[in-house]
């Protein structure tokens, strides 16, 4: 095996890990999970505590189909993979977030657990994604906000309803619209997200379309009335929420602050909550970082680097037999986590 093989085995490894490597939080029913390599965050609710069991709000199997994407002077950034922002966590001292700090912006998409009208215990979120404009000029900055959804998909009801309509095609929500919040649901269990929650900045739009539509378009897709939730050949039945905020004047040194919420279905909706009222923010308690699937594909990679280790020590030649058996394993990862 020449060591370019070596070297792109590698590349892999350092690409999957971060895919495999998080900080989780609970309180209440709910866990949440932020993704440090990628950038990115997971939801679930709890199903058992004891045994740690748990059912994902959106799709999390690879976290990066939901994403922050930027806007700053017609320049699109999509967080997480944008080479011009590094990314950390905060985890202490306060709320857990997500940071992306550049030379041109800082953005940082800040956790807290929340507690709807009729809920027990915390069943949801608030997402606070603040930006500020580090340039020396003033710019004009947008966001833009991808959910890859899932609940609603596969079933004879509509994927999507909010409290004054049923959604069964594409459908764009704009600001003069009386929406107020959605929900998509399965068998088991329903998301709610906010439209107009009387905090920070109502979106200018909120677009239920194809998820792969809205993945490959640069900002926003061309809206189509009555479209189905399928792009064929490449995705059928696949729903997705895109919130657009407009491009806006920034000064220099100035921030501007956008407000989200996702929870448990609650038929008071985000009643009661604003993003400067208390939060019901119980003791967050850690998690276990990896569930079991992740765990066998951890053994894998160690088995992988213990296996390319000892060949580079042993400056030895792979067997076709060998060599097999690694691409076989790393276009099973690829595969499962959907890399390149």
């Amino acid at each position: 095996m020449k060591k370019s093989h070596y070297l792109a085995a590698l590349f892999l490894l350092i690409l999957l890990s971060p895919a495999l490597s998080a900080a989780d939080y609970s309180s209440g029913n709910i866990r949440l999970t932020l993704h440090e390599g990628i950038g990115r965050f997971s939801l679930y609710r709890i199903t058992d505590m004891d045994e740690v069991a748990y059912e994902p709000f959106f799709i999390s199997q690879d976290p990066r189909t939901s994403f922050l994407a930027v806007l700053f002077n017609n320049r699109i950034y999509r967080l997480g993979e944008s080479s011009s922002f590094r990314v950390r966590l905060r985890e202490q001292g306060e709320d857990p977030a997500i940071i992306f700090d550049s030379s041109l912006l800082l953005v940082t998409e800040e956790f807290s657990f929340i507690r709807t009208k009729n809920a027990s215990s915390a069943n949801g979120i608030q997402i606070q994604i603040r930006i500020e404009n580090k340039s020396p000029a003033q710019a004009d900055v947008g966001l833009r906000f991808l959910l890859d959804t899932s609940l609603g998909e596969k079933r004879e009801t509509p994927p999507f309803i909010t409290d004054r309509q049923k959604i069964n095609a594409e459908t764009a929500i704009e600001t003069t619209s009386p929406d107020h919040f959605w929900i998509s649901r399965n068998d088991r269990l329903s998301l709610m997200g906010s439209i107009d929650a009387e905090a920070g900045k109502k979106p200018d739009l909120v677009l239920f379309s194809n998820w792969k539509r809205q993945n490959e378009v640069p900002w926003k897709t061309a809206y189509l009335p009555g479209r189905n939730f399928s792009y064929l050949p490449y995705s059928i039945g696949d729903s997705s929420v895109c919130y657009y905020y407009d491009p806006q004047p920034l000064s220099r040194g100035e921030e501007v602050v956008y407000t989200l919420f996702l929870a448990a279905e609650d038929e008071a909706g985000f009643e009661g909550i604003s993003a400067g009222t208390p939060r019901v923010v119980p003791e967050i308690v850690p998690l276990p970082v990896i569930d079991d699937t992740q765990e066998t594909d951890l053994a894998l990679l160690r088995s992988l680097v213990a296996r390319i280790d000892d060949y580079l020590a042993d400056n030895s030649d792979l067997t076709e037999e060998e060599l097999a058996s690694i691409e076989q394993t790393i276009a099973m990862l690829r595969a499962r986590y959907r890399l390149p």
